[in-house]
């Protein structure tokens, strides 16, 4: 059970008639409950001030997993709880869906829910000794070549203890909750969304010279580029990102604050990798 949810921000990006639409009609049936409700359009290259979000008590996405993790960094030092309406093609994050939203939301409101807690990476990149840039990645971090095909080399780092140096088409940090996206794709495992471990999960190394790993996130990752050619990029969450050049230092650890993912009481996580065809039953 969570707190009573008064004062609501729906955000639905701005390409999306049909979240436009429904978010429209989503705040006037939250104003008919007397709740109060504003609606926010974003979009990739909009980036929100912290008082655009205000004193609210949940933010409600509207869309597919993108505009959830948008939302999410966004919003990641503020702690504000997050709902998704899945709109999109997989919706692994959202809970609500747009034909029967009304009576799950209707709980919510009054506080029948649980709270999801997941870890996030923060992380910085040195070039030269200075900082380069920095962010959060809800999903993962991705170091991969663009369009051509050619091995990034690696050297790897667990605290103070030597991973080991990998050639490889890239490599992926992933968070628990961005386990079942393209860290499984490469091969990599499924892990519960709450522990606090995260998976190095390298994308087609050389020689199968390098294993998926969980490690704790209790220590820092570094990562070292020691080969780069003018196309490779690090991409949070596969939205944004930067181009990495060779001696560019990746530093990652967990974030200070957890994002919080309203989940309805019924919600439970083996039935979504069911749902979504992780795992199918004989």
């Amino acid at each position: 059970m969570g707190k009573i949810i008064s004062n609501i921000v729906i955000v639905h990006n701005v390409e999306n008639e049909l979240a436009a639409n429904m978010a429209q009609q989503i705040r006037r049936w939250l104003v008919g409950e007397g709740r109060t409700a504003r609606i926010v359009v974003s979009s990739k290259e909009k980036v929100h001030c912290v008082s655009t979000w205000g004193s609210a008590d949940m933010i409600l996405t509207l869309g597919g997993d993108g505009t959830l993790l948008a939302v999410a960094r966004a919003v990641q030092d503020l702690g504000i709880p997050i709902l998704g309406l899945n709109l999109g093609k997989v919706g692994f994050l959202t809970e609500l869906s747009p034909t029967d939203w009304r009576e799950t939301l209707t709980l919510i409101l009054r506080g029948e829910y649980d709270m999801s807690r997941r870890l996030v990476i923060s992380f910085h990149v040195l070039r030269r000794g200075q900082e380069y840039y920095r962010g959060y990645a809800i999903n993962d971090l991705v170091i991969s070549c663009g369009s051509l095909a050619r091995m990034i080399r690696l050297d790897m780092w667990y605290g103070t203890d030597h991973l080991g140096t990998v050639r490889a088409d890239g490599m992926i940090v992933a968070t628990p909750t961005g386990s079942s996206g393209y860290s499984i794709s490469a091969g990599g495992p499924l892990i519960y969304p709450e522990l606090n471990v995260f998976a190095l999960t390298p994308i087609c190394p050389f020689l199968h010279a390098f294993r998926p790993m969980v490690l704790p996130f209790e220590n820092a990752l570094r990562i070292l580029v020691l080969d780069a050619d003018p196309d490779v990029y690090l991409t949070q969450d596969g939205q944004t990102g930067v181009v990495l050049a060779a001696g560019d230092n990746i530093f990652a650890s967990r974030a200070e604050k957890r994002l919080n993912l309203i989940r309805p009481l019924h919600s439970q996580y083996a039935d979504k990798l069911k749902s979504k065809g992780f795992v199918r039953e004989s």
